[in-house]
């Protein structure tokens, strides 16, 4: 098996070497917390200038593409802070793992699935899951996630971004809260959970 690979930005000169540093630093951190987890090999991670994809006040952003693939979007305009590196791609790492299993598919229940799942594996490695996964959500507005968790593809601006009367992040949140309580009754970990069909996990919501 290959060792996780990070691919940094060179020759537009708008990453200075402690910037640089702090990207390695992290990567290496979250390959060493995250390998022995969840068995992370045979994946690149492609580090690129690309501001317009960070999250808002972060200064980077994640994206897995498929089960080797990551892309680590960074702002050379921000000072990143190191947590929200780590976070990120402990975050994607778990979206790795879940791509050479069932995959994080496209239908509303798997993309709330995956997404709270990886939410748990931060706070399995981290301590604590990042803010995406502690909003304040309302019952009808679960409820209507729940009514179209078939819905696919999901029309991820309105469950994830804060598009109509969906607040910003609810699907991180609720994903988060469905992961959380399928791993307290069945007494397993996000790490442990990366090939769990998602309607196994949406099971107790529907339930209700």
């Amino acid at each position: 098996m290959g060792t996780p690979q990070l691919h940094l930005p060179t020759g537009s000169g708008r990453y200075d070497e402690d910037a640089l540093a702090e990207v390695r630093a992290a990567f290496t951190r979250a390959v060493e917390l995250t390998t022995p987890l969840i068995g992370l090999s045979d994946v690149d991670v492609a580090a690129i200038d690309a501001p317009d994809e960070t999250i808002p006040g972060w200064g980077c952003g994640g994206y897995t593409y498929g089960p080797h693939s990551v892309l680590l979007a960074l702002d050379p305009a921000v000072r990143i802070k190191p947590d929200r590196l780590l976070a990120t791609l402990v975050h994607e790492f778990h979206h790795v793992m879940r791509e050479r299993g069932p995959g994080c598919g496209s239908s509303l229940r798997e993309r709330i699935v995956s997404e709270g799942l990886a939410m748990l594996f931060e706070e399995e490695v981290l301590g604590v899951a990042s803010e995406f996964a502690h909003q304040a959500v309302e019952p009808e507005q679960i409820a209507l996630a729940v009514a179209q968790l078939d819905q696919d593809p999901a029309d991820e601006s309105r469950w994830f971004f804060n598009a109509a009367e969906i607040p910003l992040w609810f699907g991180y949140t609720v994903g988060y809260q469905w992961a959380r309580a399928y791993a307290a009754t069945t007494s397993t970990k996000a790490s442990q959970l990366v090939h769990t069909p998602a309607d196994a996990i949406t099971a107790a919501a529907e339930a209700r």
